[in-house]
């Protein structure tokens, strides 16, 4: 396994804000979502880091949700861009499900760049 120092995951100037951990209905991975904030103050802009990206069979051949290491999210605050990528995720669920697909732990691909910041607040 990569340190911590080995990992390609590089963020300009940001600080760790919050993470939250999620699950969908009857998979039984735990999904977690951490936001960073840009050192711009006047910025409304998160990025975002997720544990897992979605990729439902009915979504084949496009590429998973949130497909990036890191997700440029737009919010006035912390609450809104949480909620925003959950709704992504969501979404894609969803429609797996309303296509007639029984939801699976296998919808969840693992981010191998991430890295957990273990539920760390800093302000």
């Amino acid at each position: 396994m990569k340190s911590l120092h080995e990992k390609l995951f590089i963020f300009s100037q940001g600080t760790f804000l919050e993470s939250k951990k999620f699950v969908l209905p009857q998979i039984t991975v735990e999904i977690t979502i951490q936001l960073h904030k840009d050192s711009d103050k006047a910025s409304n802009e998160y990025f975002v880091s997720l544990s897992h990206f979605i990729k439902t069979p009915s979504q084949n051949p496009g590429p998973p949700v949130n497909h990036l290491n890191q997700t440029l999210v737009s919010g006035a605050d912390n609450d809104n861009a949480f909620a925003t990528i959950k709704k992504s995720f969501f979404h894609a669920y969803e429609e797996a499900k309303k296509g007639g697909l029984m939801p699976d732990n296998s919808w969840l691909i693992p981010n191998i760049e991430f890295v957990d910041f273990n539920n760390t607040k800093v302000r």
